[in-house]
């Protein structure tokens, strides 16, 4: 069943942390397990985002305007179609929320902080492209997500057709590539020691997210040449694709991040501490 955060448990949440209410071991554990749901729906897709870049790299593939955004789009296109639409669909929503609340926190700083320069669009109007083709692909599962967002019917009804036009661009481009018979190159999915964030390492491993996104790859892309999926440590939060490796890096501490993001921002936890 899909869940919408920002609608339903925060709010509940806030209620009990604006009364002053104390949180049970029950309470607790519900917050670690969302946390941990949330951090692992954020890796899905940043995990998706991360081999629309390897993608391009690969497949030589030609991009117009930012590649962020473009493989922000694919991501966001392969999970409105993934056949366990209850994950991919709370995936979304989850990566979507996180870039809100990384807004949120970045706008504290001031306007003169923002990278404008970035190669990534700002983290608010990527959760609202984002929220968009969600709504435009799906208005009944995502139309209360859009209001959340609080984007206007007549916008909603706008990113059908953005939508539309985005799954015929990337389908369009991506279909001289697709298998049709041949073999793709293997693709090895490599776990490194995690150290101290080896919860995390366990709950990548259980979801399967990197072997998952390596079978979808090579059961619908002839890749040229070997390519690896690989989760370590980085000694940052981040994810990236490595050209001169041909290897998609999913680092542990990004995962982390995520978690905290949820507990401290998103749940408010803090705000309970003693």
């Amino acid at each position: 069943m899909k869940r919408t955060i920002t609608a339903a448990a925060v709010g509940l949440l806030c209620l009990a942390i604006g009364s002053g209410a104390a949180l049970g071991q029950d309470d607790e554990n519900q917050i670690l397990d969302d946390a941990m749901a949330f951090a692992m729906h954020d890796a899905a897709f940043t995990i998706y985002h991360e081999v629309g870049h390897m993608l391009v790299g690969e497949l030589g593939l030609p991009v117009l305007g930012k590649e962020e955004d473009a493989v922000d789009t694919l991501a966001t296109i392969w999970l409105l179609n993934d056949e366990d639409q209850d994950y991919a669909f709370n995936a979304l929503i989850d990566a979507s929320d996180g870039w809100y609340f990384n807004a949120v926190n970045s706008t504290g700083s001031g306007v003169d902080e923002f990278s404008y320069y970035d190669e990534h669009s700002l983290d608010i109007q990527r959760a609202y492209a984002m929220v968009c083709l969600m709504v435009g692909a799906d208005p009944d599962n995502f139309g209360e997500t859009a209001d959340i967002y609080e984007l206007a019917p007549e916008q909603q009804e706008d990113c059908a057709y953005t939508y539309e036009q985005a799954m015929a661009s990337w389908g369009t481009l991506l279909a001289s590539f697709e298998i049709n018979g041949n073999e793709s190159a293997p693709i090895e999915v490599v776990y490194d020691d995690a150290g101290e964030f080896e919860e995390f390492a366990q709950a990548l491993k259980q979801d399967e997210l990197l072997e998952r996104a390596a079978a979808e790859i090579m059961g619908t892309y002839a890749l040229p040449n070997p390519v690896t999926f690989r989760a370590t440590q980085c000694g940052e939060a981040n994810a990236f694709y490595d050209p001169s490796a041909s290897e998609v890096t999913y680092c542990y501490e990004l995962a982390a991040e995520m978690f905290n993001l949820y507990v401290y921002d998103i749940a408010g936890w803090g705000d309970t501490a003693n």
